[in-house]
């Protein structure tokens, strides 16, 4: 399923938008975490595809954002971000490191 949804994301990051013909520069990421709700772990609209660096940020995201043991609690936390929440925020973290295409 990664190389698939490699392919229909044009080996190009959901986040950055810079595109990678090497493999091993992009990872298919969960959009909300498994440990959060695994029942959307194999659900292809809680997939992303994103570069390395992106995917770094977004695991500074999600231990900033899902600090609870409780898998209620963290649900809850879930549904206040969506793609487009969490790919803003990285790329404010981002921001004076890469210039990236509005």
């Amino acid at each position: 399923m990664s190389l698939m949804l490699k392919r229909r994301a044009y080996f190009t990051c959901a986040v950055c938008g810079h595109t990678y013909d090497k493999p091993g520069y992009l990872v298919t990421d969960h959009i909300v975490p498994r440990r959060v709700d695994k029942r959307k772990q194999l659900d292809v609209e809680n997939l992303w595809v994103i570069c390395k660096r992106c995917h770094y940020w977004k695991g500074m995201f999600e231990s900033t954002t899902y600090r609870s043991d409780s898998l209620i609690d963290n649900l809850d936390v879930s549904k206040h971000w969506d793609k487009e929440q969490i790919k803003e925020w990285i790329l404010n973290k981002e921001s004076p490191k890469v210039d990236h295409p509005d």
